[in-house]
């Protein structure tokens, strides 16, 4: 063994950070030594293309962590692994990986390690700050959102791929990218052990085949990721190009330019200890200017978390549950919220008792601020799906469909599957329609699962982890209600940013005495809203200048009429101030529901299953026509 180093310890001042990185002296190395055994790394280089070994010395250890310098080592070009005894592992904190091969492809063994490096240039770039009230969320799958053939881009699956769909986010509206794990983690899942019923009977009668005439099947995918990996590494065969990390800031760059905050998901296992994971939450603001982040796993330290002054103005997204029993919650922690899901897809098919529900999750609630609203998203059927099948469909997934929910919520319309009929797909439409008029009118963050804002579908699947196919990819190749659905949303976003309100307290059965709150709800008569149990309908009123008489003329009102009954209904329209009048904006039906006159009021009817959206317009009086003329006559004159 050839060296052109020397081993020397590293003073216990600077035993942290853990990780292997080229410093003036030499390659520094440290890393968690619990064992009793020889541990060091093993060096891969020009000299030592079979890798040379070299162990950490006995006294160069500060409780379990062993560090070295080896002094006059400077070959840029080499890749390590660590070692203890005959085990032969990845550096958990190393910052970069060799290229380890085609996405799905079985590895001979575990990728080596690249020393890190600190060498991009961000130029101007600073983190995106997004109020939770402004915040617009779009969930995606760096490789399913762009590898399908109708995608369209040069660079599928990848991150540059997803830099070339940036024109379409931007024109969609939102303002958040979450990004499913896109850490680097073993895409290939270990060989099952567990027979099959055939393999089962053929052992009994002792007529297993003969080893190497097995017929070899394609490896399993873990196409989501949600497991254990290297934390500190952007997903390598997600990149287009052989530098992955450098692929991935150019990502969050090419975002941030144009206004997106960047989030990513992040599994941590129950083992993961608190200080690790504050390191690797740390390093992912600091060195790829991540925006927040989504963390998945059992008992995670969110506390400890949330406290980590540096992420003061990250976003921390966590499960219902554990925000619900955290004490004192930080303004940058929030919540995905199930409660929402669940509740609205069954408002959406027209169950009992769910008016109030309704009503709550639009209100003001300093909870629901904190909320991330969803109506459909990765782990279970896509939006499409659930207007388009009663049951999951889960059979390719090779666990004889007894994998996913049963508890979908979903309704068919009719027919399970597709349909040609034109009554059903136009049903479906609506139903879709009305979801997402849900998602965008309720008090917390929406959060969009990509393709749903044009009817992708997973063909009913509802847990498609290891589906790497056209299943879980996204189609691009819209069908004609695909191409309607896609401008609704886009109009439901725009509504959102311009019309949506600072919620008043809500007013119900009293008299307006002192300006319109900035929220209310209403019934078949104005000011009453119907909570009965069966009650499927209700109106919402936005003010944009509540409880203000003197703003009330230039305040702006938005109305909301709902009708999730599988009849026709009517919805009283609230009074406004003088000198405005109700204009028709959007429905989700086909056609403009009808205002009738109702004694000196007015209510509008609804068909069955459909929203109708109204909005002021001012109607010029006698004296604005006068004051407009004279103005006109002495520019003339002028």
């Amino acid at each position: 063994m050839q060296k052109s180093f020397r081993i020397k310890c590293v003073d216990r001042t600077r035993m942290y950070p853990l990780g292997v990185s080229f410093e003036e002296e030499g390659l520094r190395v440290s890393a968690v030594c619990r064992e009793d055994r020889e541990m060091g790394i093993i060096l891969y280089d020009r000299r030592h293309r079979e890798g040379m070994r070299v162990p950490f010395p006995d006294d160069c250890r500060v409780g379990a962590v062993c560090a070295m310098m080896l002094a006059g080592y400077q070959d840029k070009s080499c890749r390590y692994l660590f070692y203890s005894g005959e085990e032969v592992w990845q550096d958990p904190c190393c910052k970069a990986v060799e290229s380890a091969g085609r996405y799905g492809m079985p590895k001979d063994g575990p990728a080596r390690c690249l020393p890190g490096k600190n060498s991009y240039d961000w130029g101007k770039d600073q983190n995106i700050r997004i109020a939770s009230q402004d915040r617009i969320i779009y969930a995606l799958h760096v490789r399913g959102f762009t590898k399908h053939r109708s995608s369209g881009v040069k660079h599928k699956g990848t991150y540059a791929g997803v830099v070339e769909k940036l024109p379409y986010l931007q024109e969609l509206g939102i303002n958040t990218v979450l990004l499913m794990p896109a850490y680097e983690f073993e895409e290939v899942m270990p060989e099952n052990t567990a027979q099959t019923m055939e393999q089962a009977a053929l052992d009994y009668k002792k007529e297993l085949p003969a080893p190497g005439t097995e017929e070899k099947k394609p490896p399993r995918i873990n196409y989501w990721g949600y497991q254990k990996g290297l934390y500190y590494v952007p997903k390598g065969a997600y990149a287009a190009a052989k530098d992955a990390s450098v692929e991935f800031k150019d990502m969050v760059r090419a975002f941030h330019a144009a206004g997106i905050s960047v989030t990513m998901q992040f599994f941590f296992p129950p083992e993961m200890g608190a200080v690790e994971i504050l390191d690797i939450l740390r390093y992912w603001v600091l060195e790829y200017h991540i925006d927040g982040f989504h963390l998945l796993g059992v008992s995670l330290p969110v506390a400890l978390i949330a406290q980590e002054p540096l992420l003061a103005d990250t976003l921390l997204l966590i499960g219902e549950g554990e925000y619900k029993n955290e004490r004192n919650k930080p303004q940058q922690l929030s919540y995905l919220s199930d409660s929402f899901l669940y509740d609205m897809r069954r408002f959406l098919k027209g169950d009992d008792n769910l008016i109030n529900r309704f009503v709550y999750y639009v209100r003001e609630s300093e909870q629901e601020a904190h909320a991330v609203n969803s109506i459909a998203r990765w782990d279970g059927m896509r939006l499409f799906d659930l207007v388009s099948y009663d049951r999951k469909h889960n059979e390719q997934n090779g666990e004889d469909n007894q994998d996913g929910t049963n508890y979908n919520c979903s309704w068919n319309c009719g027919v399970e599957g597709k349909s040609r009929k034109k009554s059903i797909q136009r049903l479906r439409l609506r139903q879709m329609k009305n979801a997402l008029a849900f998602l965008f009118t309720a008090k917390g963050m929406p959060l969009l699962y990509s393709g749903d804002e044009f009817a992708n579908t997973q063909e009913g699947n509802n847990n498609p982890y290891c589906q790497d196919n056209d299943i879980a990819w996204i189609k691009w190749n819209h069908t004609e209600i695909g191409k309607e659905l896609l401008a609704y949303t886009k109009h439901l976003i725009y509504l959102r940013k311009r019309y949506r309100s600072q919620y008043g307290a809500p007013l119900r059965d009293v008299e307006i005495s002192s300006g319109y709150p900035g929220i209310s709800f209403h019934g078949r008569d104005a000011w009453r809203p119907d909570t009965d149990p069966a009650s499927r309908s209700v109106g919402i009123l936005y003010c944009s200048a509540p409880g203000d008489r003197k703003k009330e003329a230039d305040a702006r009102f938005v109305y909301i009429g709902i009708n999730m009954h599988w009849e026709v209904n009517y919805l009283g329209l609230p009074s406004i101030p003088k000198g405005k009048r109700w204009m028709y904006h959007t429905t989700t039906g086909d056609e403009i529901p009808e205002v009738e006159e109702k004694g000196n009021s007015q209510e509008i009817c609804l068909p069955a299953r459909t929203i109708a959206i109204y909005c002021t317009e001012d109607v010029p009086t006698e004296r604005k026509d006068a004051v407009q003329k004279k103005q006109r006559r002495k520019r003339k004159v002028e």
